[in-house]
């Protein structure tokens, strides 16, 4: 009876032991982070994802997956039900991804800002986020037309590159060495007439600069001509109201003489024929000078010889 109370009593202390062994590990492994619920929308599949899988806040471990299943109200969609720290500042615009872990084929679930500058404005516990798929899930839905438009351009070059156009290739490139040839024979012929050209260029230049100068001289000569006939017009006006001023001491004259005298003859009257001669020697004065403007610069020129002078009967017979 002893033996079995011993037996007895070890059992009980195993099993006590036991359990209080199962109830510190139970408390250390206990999470007991406050969690809010979220739920992550797929169209597409979740490959290398599985339950306790973490979930990740611009690269930070905020939570894990807690479910992983089908939608019953739309079959082609995946719900995944992830608990997240409700410290960690998930917003309204936030989106969901799937990343890689290592070189192990498990996926995490990685939780992104749409805009990082926006305020934050918290999701509401329960609310679904959508995944948007990655770069190699693209990469793989638009493979078929990558290789089809790969082999559509396999096709095209197979065609560019036949025997014919092989053919004609090799024609064109041999004429395009001759062609090279050509211009370069043509190049160094071409190189006497430029350098001489550069000479005539710069003869061309001289010659301009000399044109040039020529030019100015000629605006110099033109203003000046200019002036002078400006000046000889003054003059000429100055004349023609000294031709109409001896017209009216004339025209005075005669009229004074009528006044005085009457219509006499001239060998009675010596003061009046001697008004009447001055008015006749301005009279021709001013003929003069209307015909020969000029005489008021340069002086009068030398009269031509009259009848009994010597020279007139030469310049009659002219």
């Amino acid at each position: 009876m002893e033996n079995k109370a011993h037996a007895i009593a070890a059992g009980v202390f195993l099993l006590l032991l036991g359990l209080a062994l199962a109830a510190s590990v139970a408390w250390f492994q206990g999470d007991r982070t406050e969690r809010v619920h979220y739920t992550v929308v797929a169209r597409s599949g979740v490959p290398g994802l599985n339950l306790k899988a973490p979930v990740k806040l611009r690269g930070v471990q905020v939570g894990h997956v807690d479910t992983i299943g089908f939608d019953p109200a739309d079959p082609r969609q995946i719900l995944v039900g992830i608990a997240v720290d409700a410290a960690a500042p998930v917003s309204a615009t936030t989106h969901a991804q799937l990343g890689l872990q290592g070189v192990t084929g498990l996926s995490f679930v990685s939780l992104e800002e749409a805009d990082a500058k926006a305020p934050l404005q918290r999701a509401a516990p329960g609310a679904r986020i959508a995944l948007k798929p990655t770069l190699l899930d693209r990469l793989a839905e638009s493979g078929p037309l990558l290789l089809a438009g790969f082999a559509e351009t396999a096709d095209r070059l197979n065609a560019l590159l036949s025997e014919g156009n092989r053919a004609q290739l090799g024609r064109s490139l041999v004429q395009l060495e001759q062609a090279a040839t050509d211009t370069s024979r043509l190049m160094a012929a071409l190189q006497p007439g430029a350098h001489a050209l550069r000479v005539f260029l710069k003869d061309a230049d001289a010659t301009a600069q000399r044109a040039s100068a020529a030019l100015r001289e000629i605006e110099g000569l033109a203003a000046d001509s200019r002036a002078l006939t400006q000046e000889l017009k003054a003059r000429v006006a100055v004349l023609d109201r000294i031709d109409g001023a001896a017209a009216q001491v004339q025209a005075t004259s005669r009229n004074l003489e009528l006044a005085l005298v009457g219509d006499t003859p001239q060998r009675s009257r010596p003061l009046l024929g001697d008004l009447a001669a001055a008015s006749r020697s301005i009279e021709r004065a001013a003929t003069d000078v209307g015909a020969q403007p000029q005489s008021l610069l340069f002086g009068r020129g030398a009269q031509p010889p009259g009848p009994g002078e010597a020279g007139f009967a030469e310049r009659f017979n002219k």
